[in-house]
């Protein structure tokens, strides 16, 4: 153990030639150089919306500087620390409702002191809603890029001892490596027993449970995470006492893993100690189910205008490559187990199922794949077109017409057919509460690449989750998983 203490030390000191700064400075840093960020983006939205207006209009629409320069970036900065865009880590989806709903309290708040203050001789709706528009896009693209530099700079990266070296500390390092908003450097683990995380040969074990007080005298780190979930309520409870008495910052992942936590309501109970957790299911709500409507039907319809040269080029692409129609059937599940007519571009020979008895007949591998995944890495019924439209995910493009009858969303859960059903066991009925999804949490997590229980419990952890700001990151990320044409055959 003490080996691995000191490669750890000798690690930190060479990388900073310093003493390490605080956690807390670190913080404050890291803070200031998102407000940073945060002014000149609230400004450049100003300039854009002035501009634009003034060229659309033709008259000169003025505003006092101070008002451009002070009044609104610092509402607007308010507005964004009330949200707790500042104190607290958000994935990406809950990143962009925070900053949605910021933005509608500053621009509302900033109407309402340009009325009082008197600070313009009118109040364009023009200029508020180019600002409105410009100064959310701005903010979510600066807040990325930001992330992006903060995680790159050595000097603002957060060390953190993570205690219990298992499968939950791999979840947490997971998460903490794909949110960008997370900057935390794992500076090591502690553990009593043989480690099975993953990560046990990239970070040192710096010690058993009992070495907590030696490891943070050494090390200084002042953020603990504690991923033992295993541990009886006493042996937790006292691991817990000790912890906050050395550091201000501890973390607890509780024994929750799978369950859908992303709207979870927390109540705490001070006479009794105990702490209550209101689990919603987002999409057994009707409400919700009309807005993700509303959300499908208008972005198909001004999406699929852009999209139609490329549907017409290769539907003839298809029917040069290969006899037979461009576009063909297939029967899916859908909500409430009603099967649907799934539209998809004919990516292989039109005597598909006949090649595939056979193929299953005479090749045992092929069979065992099949019966496994109902996919062949290498099918051969696959034709050169459909090879690049399924690599690219281009064969589903036709899906947008199921979009637009109501049989299927944007996103959801990938549509299956019935004799997947049985796989999904206990859990077909959350598949029934939605309609399926041309793109899901499946296809930007290794897509093809993923084992079936792990696409069910993707799909559960979707409709328990659901919201529209999940549903852009998703769409984003789908863009992302199909150019880079990850897990996808």
């Amino acid at each position: 153990m003490e080996k691995s203490m000191q490669q750890w030390i000798n690690h930190a000191e060479r990388k900073q030639k310093k003493k390490p700064r605080s956690a807390s400075l670190i913080r404050l840093i890291s803070k200031a150089i998102y407000l940073c960020g945060d002014y000149v983006g609230i400004l450049l939205a100003e300039w854009i919306a002035f501009h634009i207006r003034n060229f659309l209009m033709g008259n000169i629409f003025q505003v006092n500087a101070i008002y451009i320069y002070i009044v609104t970036p610092a509402v607007f900065l308010l507005a964004l620390a009330f949200a707790g865009i500042y104190s607290k880590h958000y994935t990406s989806a809950q990143m962009l409702e925070k900053l949605f709903k910021a933005c509608l309290g500053g621009i509302a708040f900033s109407i309402i002191l340009m009325f009082l203050t008197q600070v313009s001789g009118q109040v364009s709706r023009l200029y508020v809603g180019l600002f409105a528009v410009i100064v959310y896009l701005f903010l979510v693209v600066e807040k990325y890029i930001t992330a992006l530099c903060i995680r790159k700079m050595p000097g603002l990266q957060i060390p953190v001892l993570v205690v219990g070296a298992g499968k939950t500390a791999d979840a947490a390092i997971d998460e903490g490596k794909s949110n960008v908003f997370i900057n935390y450097r794992v500076g090591g683990f502690l553990e009593d027993f043989e480690p099975s995380s993953r990560y046990a040969d990239v970070y040192p074990i710096l010690g058993g449970f009992n070495d907590l007080e030696k490891v943070i005298a050494e090390t200084g780190i002042q953020d603990i995470i504690i991923t033992a979930p295993g541990l009886p309520q006493d042996q937790m409870n006292h691991l817990l006492y000790r912890a906050q008495t050395l550091v201000p910052y501890v973390s607890v992942v509780p024994n929750l893993v799978g369950v859908p936590m992303s709207n979870v309501e927390v109540e705490s109970f001070f006479d009794t100690r105990i702490m209550l957790l209101n689990i919603k299911n987002n999409l057994a709500f009707r409400l919700n189910q009309i807005i993700k409507r509303i959300f499908d039907v208008v972005l198909t319809l001004s999406g699929g205008l852009f999209l139609l040269p490329l549907f017409l080029g290769i539907c003839v692409w298809i029917k040069t490559d290969s006899q037979g129609p461009a576009i063909y059937k297939q029967r899916r599940v859908g909500k409430d187990g009603k099967e649907f007519d799934c539209y998809k571009f004919r990516s292989m020979v039109v005597d598909s199922k006949e090649r595939l008895e056979k193929l299953l007949a005479t090749d045992p591998k092929a069979k065992e794949e099949w019966e496994r995944d109902f996919k062949l890495k290498n099918d051969p019924r696959i034709t050169k077109s459909g090879a690049f439209l399924r690599k690219t995910s281009l064969d589903e493009l036709p899906q947008l017409l199921n979009v637009l009858k109501g049989e299927m969303s944007l996103v959801g859960p990938r549509p299956i057919v019935q004799k997947e059903v049985p796989k999904y066991e206990q859990y077909i009925k959350e598949y029934y509460m939605v309609l399926p999804g041309i793109t899901g949490l499946w296809q930007v997590s290794g897509r093809s690449d993923t084992t079936y229980p792990e696409r069910v419990a993707m799909d559960m952890w979707y409709v328990h989750n659901w919201s529209v700001w999940l549903d852009i990151v998703l769409l984003w990320r789908t863009a992302a998983a199909v150019i880079q044409s990850r897990g996808a055959y």
